[in-house]
């Protein structure tokens, strides 16, 4: 006993039995304990990795294994979990960092079952899935660390290898599959989309993006009768939530190609009744924020090619769009009033994306910029969810700035550009580059530099102490991307309705 009265702290066993004090009977690859008691297990891995970690482990997956079958060097970690599927403890290394650190990021705001059940399970019996997952928490690690760092180097070498497999044995699934290994094949181009985002490689994440649909459009019968159904569901709704970001993504080197017949295809939640629990309510505003913005996309277009039949439509559709919004405000009410604290973030990003689905539907598709003054107790909800998301999940316990879902950078960003009042979209940029963080194609110290060139340029030479100075003419309508992850900077092209020549400009981070 140790001199507070407690039990002896252990120094080995998994991670659950060290931070409870308790002692770990050490079984792989979940301790009893744990089970008994039924709580989550979360291995034995020591993390992150420093670079004689990562040393030592490349020289012990080179080695040959002895005689008798036992690896040469087990120096790493104490204990790492026993699975056939992962050849060396390196790998076992990068899918521990995945399945503690970045699954559990990810699912900070809504707990989703694809990342934290369906691709750990399916990466311990399909090589594709497996490399991939390891390539993409290698590129996770990175991504937290200055690019001088010592380890930077390796990890992004092992992410490029892991990566070089996974396509390796993508082709191979993909050769040899049968209709029944659909789920394989979407799980592995959902992880594709993800890591290519991540690095800047969008035409790659677009083709990647391209081919997931179409998986999803010609498969559809399956995916409505599999036995398997919960499973394919999550796969499905997964592909949904990369989607929505990479909507509101605007490099010029992956223009969004998706038209409202593609969308439909995909049988979206368009006609939300009750929601049974809150990851229901979230599944259809997905979907509905993904066909507002579809919709918005593509009235843009019609705009200026001068369609007024074809526009008319558009506007038609969006009128539809905005009351099932509406209908889905009344019942997601419900299920917060049924709700326990614990997923008070979950509540308080969906109520941060309604406020912006509000703007963007009762916003004219076409017209001056002004009229998005209209709408300032919107942008100072969603400045004030943004800013309370943010430092949530800054806190300690939190501690995730890692996501491949959507959270608060997308809406504080159209805060940042499109509202002009000069405080607000000021606190807007500055909630960016206090709270870094990734989400999918999105990282909020990259958004928030491209924001501040739009409000530069929109606000050169004036006066600003509300909205109402900025002209209509100074007023920024389209912006153009040219996005290089690996220097932290951006070619942008910023267009107003001025004649004069489009600002071209350079944003750094």
């Amino acid at each position: 006993m140790s001199a507070t009265g407690g039990v002896k702290r252990v120094k080995s066993g998994c991670i659950t039995c060290r931070i409870r004090r308790v002692k770990c009977d050490e079984e792989t690859p979940e301790c009893r304990r744990c089970l008994s008691t039924g709580r989550k297990c979360d291995g034995y891995s020591t993390l992150p990795f420093s670079r004689r970690d990562l040393q030592e482990a490349s020289l012990s997956a080179s080695r040959q294994k002895s005689p008798n079958g036992s690896p040469e060097s087990e120096g790493l970690i104490p204990r790492l979990v026993t699975d056939p599927a992962f050849s060396d403890l390196l790998e076992k290394r990068y899918f521990q960092f995945f399945r503690q650190r970045t699954v559990a990021s990810t699912n900070a705001i809504v707990s989703c079952r694809f990342w934290d059940r369906v691709v750990l399970q399916s990466s311990h019996s399909e090589p594709a899935i497996k490399h991939a997952v390891l390539a993409l928490s290698s590129l996770h690690q990175l991504s937290s660390l200055p690019p001088d760092h010592e380890t930077s180097a390796q990890h992004r070498q092992y992410a490029e290898k892991q990566h070089n497999k996974a396509l390796e044995a993508a082709r191979a699934l993909i050769a040899s599959s049968r209709p029944e290994d659909v789920d394989r094949v979407l799980i592995a181009c959902i992880i594709f989309i993800i890591f290519e985002n991540v690095r800047g490689e969008f035409q790659a994440a677009s083709m990647h993006m391209d081919s997931g649909r179409a998986i999803v459009a010609q498969n559809l019968q399956r995916l409505q009768s599999s036995a398997r159904r919960k499973d394919l569901l999550e796969i499905e709704r997964a592909l949904a939530r990369v989607d929505l970001p990479a909507i509101c993504f605007s490099d010029s080197t992956s223009p969004y190609r998706y038209t409202i017949v593609d969308f439909h295809r995909t049988r979206p939640i368009l006609t939300p009744d009750f929601f049974q629990d809150i990851n229901e309510a979230q599944d259809a505003l997905i979907d509905l924020l993904r066909w507002l913005l579809v919709i918005g996309n593509h009235i843009d277009i019609v705009e200026m090619d001068g369609d007024l039949l074809t526009l008319a439509r558009y506007q038609a559709e969006k009128i539809r769009c905005g009351a099932i919004i509406d209908l889905w405000h009344t019942y997601f009410e419900d299920v917060v009033r049924k709700m326990d604290a614990s997923q008070s973030l979950t509540v308080l990003n969906m109520k941060l994306w309604y406020a912006c689905a509000k703007i963007l539907v009762q916003v004219e598709g076409f017209g001056a910029e002004t009229r998005y003054d209209a709408f300032m107790h919107r942008w100072k909800e969603m400045v004030q969810y943004g800013e309370q998301l943010a430092q949530a999940l800054a806190a300690p316990a939190q501690s995730t700035s890692f996501s491949f879902d959507f959270g608060y950078v997308i809406p504080v960003y159209l805060v940042g550009t499109r509202c002009r009042d000069p405080l607000l979209r000021r606190r807007a940029i500055q909630i960016l580059r206090a709270y870094p963080r990734q989400e999918g194609v999105w990282e909020s110290t990259a958004a928030a530099a491209v924001a501040a060139q739009w409000v530069a340029a929109e606000e050169a030479g004036l006066e600003v102490s509300c909205a109402a100075d900025i002209p209509e003419h100074r007023r920024i309508r389209f912006i153009s991307t040219q996005v290089d992850v690996d220097n932290k900077s951006a070619s942008i092209l910023l267009s107003a309705r001025s004649p004069e020549t489009p600002q071209r400009v350079t944003a750094h981070w």
